[in-house]
C-alpha cells in the first residue's frame, strides 16, 4: 500500500503541480490580454480624439473659407453699388450741366437782344456811347 499511496501521492502532486502551473499560465495569459484590450481602448480613444481634433480644424478653415467668401461678396456689392451710384451721379452732372449750358445760352441771347435794344434806343435819344459801355470801360 506504500507504493500506491507514495503514487497517488506523487500523481497528485503531480496534478497538483500541473493544475497550479496551469492556472498561473492562464491567469498570465488572461492578465496579458486585459492589458493588451486596455491599451487597443486607450489606442482607440487617441485615435478618437485625434479624428475628432482633426474634423474640427477642418470645419474650422471652412468656416474661414466660408466667412472670406461672403465678405468677398459683400464688398464685391458694395463695390458695384458704388459703381452704379457713381454712374448715376455722373449722369446727373452731366444732365445739370448741359441744363446750365441751355440756360447760359438763353440769358446770352436774351442779353444780346437787350443790349440791341438799347443800343438802338441810345441812337435814337441820341447818345453813341451807353452808360453800360461807359462801365465797362471803366472796368478795363
Amino acid at each position: 500500500m506504500n507504493i500506491d499511496a507514495a503514487f497517488m501521492t506523487a500523481v497528485g502532486g503531480l496534478a497538483s503541480g500541473g493544475f497550479t502551473a496551469y492556472w498561473t499560465v492562464k491567469t498570465f495569459y488572461l492578465k496579458r490580454q486585459d492589458e493588451l484590450r486596455e491599451r487597443q481602448r486607450q489606442e482607440l480613444a487617441a485615435a478618437q480624439a485625434e479624428i475628432d481634433r482633426q474634423k474640427a480644424q477642418r470645419q474650422a478653415e471652412l468656416d474661414t473659407y466660408a466667412e472670406g467668401k461672403t465678405k468677398e461678396y459683400a464688398a464685391q456689392r458694395d463695390f458695384n453699388h458704388l459703381m452704379r451710384q457713381y454712374d448715376a451721379l455722373s449722369l446727373n452732372l452731366t444732365t445739370l450741366h448741359e441744363l446750365g449750358d441751355r440756360r447760359l445760352d438763353g440769358m446770352e441771347d436774351d442779353l444780346r437782344d437787350i443790349k440791341g435794344l438799347l443800343q438802338m434806343l441810345a441812337v435814337a435819344v441820341g447818345q453813341t456811347e451807353t452808360g453800360i459801355q461807359r462801365y465797362l470801360k471803366r472796368e478795363e
